[in-house]
């Protein structure tokens, strides 16, 4: 896939300290990890984890939380922002020395990032796909580094989630726009996309 006519961006809610990705997962595996305050058994440290920054790109990926039953439950996760600049830093900065040991290139192998066509709060693909929100994929080399050092925050915004839904079905989108966080375009320190 090309990507020379594409305009990438990152959406999030962010402060000074942390920034949002969501996630989607079933109900055991949500609810242990709002209880703990980070992901514990069902879920599994061998797979992939995707994180999104967009929450309306979320909401597509899971069908408000009605896609299916793995799916089901939206939660919004406050990493810390160094996390996430480090994975911006680490994809897309130089790997000058070409060291196999250098931690750096092996943490690159670690991460996917894919930019996918951003959604609006109906879902559909907005200024006709050329608009691209991040997606990045923890591989399981760094998921414990994930869970047990980035993680800030884990809530459980489902209710939210199906309210915007039952707004929009209403035709009541200003009001379903209402239930949106602020997302507000975030810069990377170091990188250009």
């Amino acid at each position: 896939m090309s990507n020379k006519n594409y305009k990438r961006i990152i959406k999030a809610v962010y402060n000074d300290e942390t920034i949002r990705v969501y996630q989607a997962y079933n109900k055991e595996i949500a609810e242990g990890a709002v209880k703990n305050q980070r992901f514990v058994d069902p879920w599994l440290t061998t797979r992939t984890t995707w994180i999104k920054p967009s929450l309306c790109w979320m909401m597509y990926r899971a069908g408000y939380g009605y896609k299916d039953k793995n799916q089901e439950r939206i939660l919004a996760i406050d990493i810390k922002r160094e996390a996430f600049e480090w994975i911006l830093d680490t994809y897309y900065g130089d790997n000058k020395n070409n060291d196999p040991n250098d931690l750096k290139a092996y943490s690159k192998n670690s991460l996917v990032i894919q930019w996918d066509p951003e959604r609006s709060i109906k879902i559909g693909k907005l200024e006709s796909g050329e608009l691209r929100s991040i997606q990045i994929g923890i591989k399981r080399n760094l998921t414990q580094k994930f869970n047990n050092e980035w993680i800030s925050e884990i809530n459980d915004i489902t209710d939210i989630v199906h309210q915007i839904k039952r707004e929009i079905d209403d035709g009541n989108i200003e009001k379903a726009i209402s239930l949106l966080p602020i997302e507000k375009v975030y810069t990377p320190n170091n990188v250009k996309f």
